[in-house]
């Protein structure tokens, strides 16, 4: 009875339904969007299941010909790429280099691309042929090319081709994919949304002054994409959660890259990237791909075997080849969405397999880099001023370029040494000392006498206890620099304990000299004995343990004393301040000191508590300053403002300041990375540093000439 009850009310509600009215495929569209996103959110993680069952890309969202003007590709060169759908790499082919290198962590992609170049080793494979199957979809021709060169492909793509070819083909290439699966079910209805006729503009030749009349078509797939770019459809584009920043939140973003791509005056005649989805592959010869084009197709075939590829990322593909292979490197945007730790640990795998000056390409969803610190151990060329205009697909605001620098990038080991880590019953001693620290230390006037009165008491348990709580440390020393050969010098201020100096244990004989600089003497003779317990003599005869206040009139005299030649003309290569700044009384005079003992390509370091807020006047702001004052630590905004603005300011300094929260006890706490280095550039074909200047012919390269010879004969 209640069945037929329900029954009878659904078909009297459907009835009454106008199942040929826009907007009730319009309501239906939402009700289906929503509970994909819901789907997205809560039941797994989408873009892991698309890689596991298909690709998801069926072109490459990049433009080849912004490439080939940056990299410059020759003969003698040896590229890696990320592969993505593969055709760009192909591009690259045309040009005859001696060996390409692909990687991917998509199984899938990488048999698309093996699929290409497992025709193009076909002897019997025709022009005709390749632009049947690749340009047109051809499922005939499709059919009969894979039955001829099947045996050829691994087993695994094989098997996976074998009962997928004929689908593919038959819908329609451009429709593969998880992002041709967007093209042809999602995007045809957001153009419904927004009132777009694709048919009418496709008439029209894809008429620039077509755009420019319904401008209003922009604005509303602008708010459109902001709404469901980020839960939607950023999967099916292949982009993860972590890579979504803020930007992806405000309609600004997707208007501007939507202006510049519509608004493009050439876009009918020469923009095949979007074509491609419309017309479900290319209509003729006139707008497509290089590697579509007859007059490029015997260069292609003939420089199909220089490939090589990889079902690894690209950290475990540096890994496996051959030191120092690489001239050039493209890494597309997966940076944008790896912590900064991540993107360290590749970069040091990326310069063991490239040869120094090579040039690296990248782009980013994003216009700066200043959120991971590590790469400030890169001389960045952003080119985006002048590429982007000129990039046809324009799906990345950020385009950056670089050197491979000669001298090694830091290598930062977070675990503690032996000496340093400490029992449950310390921590509890040395915490419940440090919480009861306001109540029970006696009253002193001097900085000096402070520190060691706060600190003393903890002192032997006071690294394995501030490890969770100082945690913008690691950070900052991913920042340090390349650390010279040569022999570089380093001069750690509040370096207490010597914690920073075991980050870089592995590293320690390309030291000159190290100065660890405090003012209380209990921290660093505990520093001492864990150097002395943890390093071979010979590294410990580099390490200097100096009691003194930064502001001491006479700290570059003192500081002299300690350097080999006693020469502070040279200067610290890196000076850092780790949760240092906040506890000296005249930080702002410590950053001027500091500055006037940096070397000639020399950089200041600093980490520390930060404000929640950009002003630091907020309720969470002011209970977060009132709790450490009680230990002497001062959290204002202003220190990030000076530090930027100020003492460091441009052109003569790149500074970077990176910001983020880390909970502690299950309570969010506030940490800023600043990086504030002096202008330098990394050469090609050699990756040796010098300082930048504005006009090469006023250069003096005489100095750095010496440095760079005494350098060689080291390293040799």
């Amino acid at each position: 009875m209640f069945y037929s009850s329900v029954t009878s009310w659904l078909s009297a509600a459907t009835s009454r339904v106008d199942l040929e009215s826009p907007a009730t495929w319009a309501v239906v569209g939402l009700a289906v969007l929503y509970g994909i996103r819901k789907l997205i959110k809560s039941s797994f993680n989408m873009i892991d299941t698309i890689c596991n069952r298909t690709y998801i890309y069926n072109i490459c969202w990049e433009d080849p010909a912004v490439d080939h003007e940056i990299l410059k590709i020759n003969k003698d060169d040896v590229i890696f790429r990320i592969c993505s759908a593969g055709d760009i790499v192909l591009d690259y082919a045309i040009e005859g280099p001696s060996k390409i290198v692909i990687c991917d962590m998509n199984q899938h992609q990488l048999w698309l691309f093996e699929l290409k170049i497992r025709m193009l080793r076909d002897p019997q494979l025709t022009y005709d042929e390749w632009w049947a199957i690749w340009g047109s979809s051809d499922v005939t021709v499709a059919m009969k090319v894979w039955k001829r060169m099947r045996h050829t492909m691994s087993s695994g793509g094989r098997k996976w081709w074998d009962g997928r070819i004929e689908r593919v083909f038959r819908k329609g290439f451009a429709t593969s994919g998880s992002t041709g699966f967007a093209v042809q079910y999602l995007i045809p209805w957001l153009m419904y949304m927004v009132g777009l006729d694709i048919k009418e503009w496709a008439e029209s030749g894809f008429s620039h002054a077509y755009i420019s009349e319904n401008y209003h078509v922009i604005q509303r797939s602008a708010l459109w994409f902001r709404r469901l770019f980020p839960g939607i459809l950023a999967p099916f584009a292949g982009v993860p959660p972590n890579q979504i920043g803020p930007e992806f939140y405000t309609t600004e973003f997707y208007e501007g890259i939507l202006r510049a791509i519509f608004l493009d005056p050439e876009f009918g005649s020469h923009n095949y990237f979007y074509r491609f989805y419309y017309e479900k592959g290319y209509k003729d010869q006139t707008c497509c791909p290089r590697t579509l084009k007859k007059e490029y197709f015997e260069a292609l075939v003939n420089n199909a075997g220089c490939f090589e590829w990889h079902h690894a990322t690209v950290q475990e593909t540096m890994e496996r080849v051959k030191p120092h292979s690489f001239t050039k490197l493209v890494l597309l945007d997966h940076m944008d969405w790896m912590p900064n730790s991540m993107v360290h640990e590749e970069w040091v795998a990326l310069q063991r397999a490239s040869v120094p000056g090579a040039m690296i390409l990248w782009r980013s969803a994003f216009t700066k880099m200043d959120d991971k610190p590590f790469f400030n151990n890169l001389d960045i060329v952003d080119l985006s001023p002048q590429w982007y205009s000129k990039d046809r697909v324009k799906t990345y605001p950020g385009t950056f370029s670089s050197y491979m620098p000669k001298d090694p990038f830091p290598f930062v080991d977070e675990e503690l040494s032996p000496c340093q880590r400490a029992s449950f019953v310390r921590k509890v001693k040395t915490t419940t000392k440090m919480i009861l620290h306001p109540l029970t230390a006696g009253k002193v006037n001097a900085h000096g006498d402070k520190m060691s009165a706060f600190y003393a008491a903890q002192a032997k348990g006071y690294d394995a206890v501030r490890e969770n709580m100082l945690v913008g440390r690691p950070e900052m020393m991913s920042g340090f620099g390349p650390i010279k050969q040569s022999g570089h010098t380093w001069l750690d201020v509040g370096g207490g304990t010597g914690r920073n100096v075991h980050y870089l244990r592995a590293q320690l004989d390309l030291f000159e000299r190290i100065i660890v600089l405090d003012i209380c003497p209990e921290l660093l003779q505990i520093g001492h004995e864990n150097a002395r317990r943890s390093f071979t003599e010979a590294q410990c005869d580099k390490i200097r343990w100096v009691c003194l206040d930064i502001n001491d009139k006479n700290v570059a005299s003192v500081l002299a004393q300690h350097l080999v030649n006693q020469d502070t003309s040279r200067g610290f290569d890196t000076i850092s301040f780790s949760y240092s700044l906040s506890m000296i009384p005249e930080w702002e005079k410590a950053l001027q000191s500091a500055k006037s003992l940096l070397s000639v390509d020399g950089r200041v370091i600093v980490s520390d508590f930060d404000t929640y807020t950009e002003p630091g006047d907020s309720v969470k702001d002011f209970l977060i300053r009132s709790w450490y004052a009680q230990d002497g630590v001062r959290i204002e905004a202003k220190t990030r403002k000076y530090i930027t603005e100020t003492v460091f300011a441009s052109p003569e300094f790149v500074v970077t300041l990176a910001r983020f929260q880390r909970k502690l006890a299950k309570v969010s706490i506030p940490h800023y990375v600043a990086c504030c280095r002096k202008n330098t550039e990394t050469l090609p074909g050699t990756g040796h540093r010098r300082p930048s200047c504005q006009d090469l012919s006023k250069a003096d390269d005489s100095n750095y000439a010496t440095t760079i010879s005494e350098d060689e004969k080291k390293s040799n």
